[in-house]
């Protein structure tokens, strides 16, 4: 019998396989765990067929089910934003910065609004710039909702 040491496995296919499994895990944990309703989950088309691509990217995943009509899949994939915001990864946070800020102009605002509030979380070198452009939004309440994170980080910043 041949022994595979960890090294041999821990290739980035391997990664990206590890990563989709992780990641349809928490969606089904959470699906376990939200009340019931009609659409818990995203739709399977979201999940990139094996193989296929080299490298499979939750933040790309996450972008794809942002354009979902549902708007139930669509704030599932915002929260599950959040939760990569806190990563201590620049690269990771700037790629969920540019996605949430692909949310921020969505059609329900909503889904805007839960955008704004994830990249108010986030340091002001990733979020600010999606924020200012959040400013012209036609939702009056969204935009009230920018001008609070903003002045918080304004507030936030040491006196000079």
């Amino acid at each position: 019998m041949q022994r595979i040491s960890i090294q041999t496995l821990w290739t980035p296919k391997y990664r990206s396989l590890c990563r989709l499994i992780a990641l349809v895990a928490v969606l089904v944990v959470q699906s376990m765990t939200v009340g019931c309703g009609l659409r818990t989950v995203p739709p399977i088309r979201y999940l990139p067929i094996l193989g296929k691509e080299k490298e499979v990217k939750t933040t790309q995943l996450l972008a794809r089910a942002l354009q979902d009509r549902d708007i139930a899949v669509r704030a599932h994939a915002v929260k599950l934003l959040d939760v990569l915001s806190q990563s201590n990864e620049d690269k990771i946070k700037k790629q969920v910065a540019q996605v949430l800020g692909k949310a921020s102009r969505d059609s329900d605002p909503g889904i805007r609004l839960q955008a704004i509030e994830t990249l108010g979380k986030m340091e002001a070198k990733f979020g600010n710039k999606y924020l200012h452009a959040a400013l012209r939004d036609p939702n009056p309440f969204v935009r009230e909702r920018v001008m609070q994170v903003l002045n918080e980080r304004q507030a936030q910043l040491p006196d000079s």
